[in-house]
């Protein structure tokens, strides 16, 4: 079923204001515009200040759910009481919860070779930029010119199709990214759900996530929580989407007009 427009549907788990909220959130597309290098992406001051007084409503969590490593996210973001979440949820940090997944090293010498082997195959492609990271890493090609993001994407999969144990591994495709991972059954989905278990606490789960990589989670979370797609799509397991990315700010002053 497509999904509807946030601000044109009242949701009746939502509105009826009877429990806290557990707000997960993704970073790149959801909190911050993605950008063509991922390393210039900052958290506005309105969109932080918004945050922080959600965190400290005592009515509510936030955990922020990211490919990125929990201590870029965290550096970036840098709100206290927040739950992060790194490498898809691989490890989580926060309050209550410090948490490592017990297989996320698996593959790992894997995944540095075929690294090291990329680097050599497109190490001089123009826009090409790899994001190592402690349990994988991540290709970015968004400034790549058109005729060599083809050429990038044929130089992942070939050099990973040689690996005799390539079942080790997972490849993950974002926007303009390819990621390898260690191929465990854990993603943003398993990793909200361990977040809820963990707290303990009856409150309302909503997830905003822009990503190929947040559907798991809208799946995951979509008999008890709020799931909301930023960008509309026919394809994703969201109830709702917003337009784009610039609305999230006036999502999130909805989710404190709620909780106050």
């Amino acid at each position: 079923m497509e999904p509807k427009y946030f601000f044109e549907h009242n949701d009746p788990k939502l509105e009826c204001g009877s429990r806290g909220i557990l707000l997960f959130l993704d970073f790149d597309g959801t909190l911050v515009p993605i950008q063509n290098d991922p390393t210039k992406c900052v958290l506005s001051p309105k969109i932080k200040g918004q945050l922080e007084t959600i965190a400290l409503s005592g009515k509510a969590w936030i955990a922020i759910l990211s490919g990125r490593t929990v201590n870029d996210i965290r550096g970036r973001v840098n709100i206290q009481d927040v739950y992060y979440g790194g490498n898809h949820g691989l490890e989580i940090s926060g309050p209550l919860i410090n948490y490592t997944h017990p297989d996320a090293l698996r593959g790992k010498h894997l995944i540095d070779k075929v690294c090291r082997e990329i680097e050599q195959e497109i190490g001089n492609v123009e826009g090409a930029l790899i994001e190592k990271k402690k349990f994988g890493f991540t290709l970015h090609y968004r400034m790549a010119k058109k005729e060599d993001k083809a050429l990038i994407q044929r130089a992942f999969q070939r050099v990973i199709a040689e690996q005799p144990d390539a079942q080790t591994v997972a490849v993950m495709r974002g926007k303009k990214v390819l990621e390898l991972a260690p191929n465990i059954p854990w993603d943003k989905g398993e990793a909200a759900l361990f977040v809820i278990q963990e707290l303990k606490s009856n409150y309302l789960p909503i997830y905003v996530g822009d990503d190929a990589t947040d559907e798991a989670a809208f799946k995951a979370l979509s008999e008890d929580g709020t799931t909301i797609r930023v960008g509309r799509s026919k394809k994703t397991a969201a109830k709702y989407y917003l337009k784009g990315q610039w609305e999230v700010p006036r999502f999130l002053k909805h989710i404190h007009k709620l909780i106050k």
